[in-house]
Order: structure tokens, then sequence, then C-alpha cells
């Protein structure tokens, strides 16, 4: 594996962690580049990596203990730990499925405490009646995990989890000289800059379960065999986590499930990581990078160790990105034509376009050709002259409703 793959990573110039773990016991553990590219310190097998929305599996994991010991039940209503009128029916295994229908958090910078998105923000739709990806749902857990437990979520992530497995570097309270630090990159000057130094892209401090944990590679490997041989909860509840919700085709109780895989990916400012786990042949792949990357970069990553297309061009980091100028004439709050009549509005700010979805943090929308624009660290474009939003291949029509100052 070395052989074919370490060659590949270093002309993709890839920065970051990679394990990778076949049936046969045979395992490849790389690391490319610098954790501080300030002060040119190299990565290591223990440097510990921001894994994002990676920490939803483990956040699942752990309900799924307090489920096997009947210390709560997958029908167990949020008003058991909430006083909510408004999201009274939403249940533990909405929850976990994001069925709930509960908002986004994270593009509300004003929320401080996450139950305020309970007492101010009306659902997407009744519960268990659609599915929507909310971080929400997981934070909610993490505090739900902490009542019943009466730990802190660190405690809990390590009687539960770490310990258990025997893990030495899983973490939500890593030192300073643990982390890799992470990088933003500014598509105008085309180079990296620190994440505090982004004009649009902010963390949202002092929330956990749907991301917070650190970890490396091998520790994620190791989580993820730990669970599906049925170490950390029994092969049925395995099996149920595994199994996609009726309302969502691809995920479960905290997994992304795809064909026979199954894993997640994550992203956070300055950090990207991925796992999967072919279950038909036990192979596993872990890639980590504290840099900002693009995701079609980090999608051809993510099939190293499978057959690839030679003629098939290399995607780059980060696409080139033309100039806008005042002909462009796209400013405006537009409509998609889906199930949920989702809305955005494009705005400009001096020489960058900035797009806003409901309840979504602003982020920068990038012109990468005459008529088609790219949704900054998503797989989402749009063409405007064909008025067609493009999210993963898939095109939904969209109309515009009218034009700002």
């Amino acid at each position: 594996m070395y052989n074919t793959i370490y060659p590949t990573l270093q002309k993709l110039q890839f920065n970051g962690s990679l394990y990778i773990e076949t049936r046969n016991n045979e395992s490849l553990s790389l690391t490319l580049g610098y954790k501080d590219l300030d002060n040119y310190i190299s990565i290591t097998e223990h440097t510990l990596f921001d894994i994002a929305s990676l920490s939803k599996m483990y956040t699942a994991v752990m309900i799924l203990q307090l489920i096997e010991t009947k210390a709560i039940n997958l029908e167990d209503k949020l008003t058991k730990w909430f006083n909510t009128i408004t999201y009274k029916n939403v249940t533990i295994e909405q929850l976990l499925t994001h069925t709930s229908g509960i908002p986004e958090y994270i593009g509300n910078p004003s929320v401080t405490v996450i139950e305020e998105i309970l007492h101010t923000k009306e659902p997407y739709f009744p519960a268990g009646c659609g599915s929507f990806y909310s971080n929400t749902n997981y934070v909610l857990l993490a505090k739900i995990i902490e009542d019943v437990s009466k730990l802190s979520y660190e405690d809990c992530l390590h009687k539960m989890i770490v310990a258990p497995l025997h893990l030495t570097h899983t973490t939500t309270k890593p030192s300073a000289e643990q982390i890799a630090v992470g990088r933003l990159f500014d598509y105008t000057n085309r180079e990296y800059i620190a994440v505090t130094d982004d004009p649009i892209l902010h963390k949202h401090e002092g929330f956990y379960g749907d991301g917070g944990i650190y970890s490396t590679a091998k520790e994620i490997a190791q989580f993820l065999k730990g669970f599906i041989q049925g170490k950390l909860v029994s092969p049925e509840l395995v099996k149920s986590a595994l199994t996609p919700s009726s309302l969502s085709n691809n995920y479960g109780y905290g997994f992304v499930i795809q064909d026979d895989s199954f894993g997640h990916s994550g992203g956070e400012i300055g950090y990207s990581a991925h796992c999967l786990y072919s279950l038909p042949n036990e192979k596993l792949i872990i890639l980590l990078t504290n840099e900002e990357i693009s995701p079609m970069y980090e999608q051809q990553l993510s099939f190293l160790t499978f057959p690839q297309n030679k003629e098939k061009p290399i995607a780059p980091k980060h696409p080139t990105i033309m100039g806008i100028n005042t002909t462009d004439g796209i400013e405006g709050t537009y409509q998609l034509t889906d199930d949920y009549q989702t809305c955005f509005t494009v705005s400009r700010i001096v020489d960058h376009l900035i797009i806003t979805f409901d309840d979504q943090p602003a982020t920068h929308l990038f012109k990468i050709e005459p008529n088609l624009y790219w949704i900054r660290n998503t797989m989402s474009f749009i063409n405007f002259h064909d008025m067609v939003f493009i999210d993963e291949g898939i095109e939904v029509p969209l109309n515009k409703h009218l034009i700002t100052s």
C-alpha cells in the first residue's frame, strides 16, 4: 500500500494524517506536513486533530450505552430533560436520526445556550415527519448524557469509550502542544491564514456533542472496530445504529451509511475529517487534515484505497476563483423548488459575494466559471444563467424573488 498511496499523497500535497487497515490486519499509518505551519513543526502519529462531526458517532454510542442499561429509551421525549412546548413530541431516536425538525444553532450567533433554540425557533417540520441534518440534535443529546450520567461529557467519553478501548489520545480537552493548528485558505491571495483572520468564518464556541472531540487517525480506527465488534454496545444495537432511518436513506444513529459501508465526515474551521468502514472486506480508512480543503479534493482522498481512473483529472486543493463585477447582477433572494422551499440570499461585500441560508452561517460564494458559482466548503454549486442549484450532482430549479441593494 505504501508504495502506491504515499506518492499519491505527496502529489496531492496532502497535509495531515492517514490510517488504513484491511481484513488481514495489514495497516498503513502515514503523516505528512506540519501541525504548526508557522513554526514548521511536523505532524506525528500522536498529533491530535479536531475531528468535527465525527464526534457524533461517539455521542450516539454513549446514548446507545445508556439505552442498553435501560437508563433511557429511544422513545423518551425531549420534555423529560428540557422545558419545551414546541418540541414536546421529539424523541431520543429522532434526535439521533436528524428527524426532529429542530433548527440549526450554528447560523444563530446570538444563541449562547442550546435551550434558546427550543424556545425561540419554530420547527422545520413536525417531529418524525421529515429529515434535516441539524447539529442542534447532538448538542441536546450531549446534555442528556450529562444529565443521566451525572458526569461531564468529557468524563463520560473517558468512562464509556476511551477506557474500555484503551485509548490514550481521544479527548475534548487536549493540551495546546498536542493539537494540529487549523488553517484557513485565503482564496483571493492564494495563501493559508490563521482561523482568526478570516472575515466570514467564525467558530461557534461553547457547544459539544455535535463536535468537539480531538483524536488521532489510528484511535478513530480503534473506535470504529470496537463499535462494530460489539465491544461498546450489543450486536443488536450495532445493527440498529447502522440501519438508516425510514425518512433518510443514509443516516442511522450517528453514522452515515453508504451501501455496505458506514462512517462519517466532518468539517470544522481549519479542519476536515473523514472515516469509512467497508463491511464486506473489513477495510477502513481515516483521513484528518488541519488545512481548509475543497470537498472535491477531500472526496478523491477518501477513495485512495479503491481502484482509480487514471484518466480522471486531479481535483485541486482549492478551486481557482474568478473576479466578480457589477454586471453579474446575481445579488438577491432565491427560493429552491425543493420539499422545504429553501431560501437563500446572495449579497456583496466589497469584492466578495456572500451567501446566507436560513439558520446557517454566512459563507463565500465564489465564481469559478462564467456562469457557475461554488459555495465555499460544500459540494454545492449554483448556475445563475440556467437558474439551477446543484448539490452533489443533483439539480434543483430555483427562482429569484427580490433584488437587494
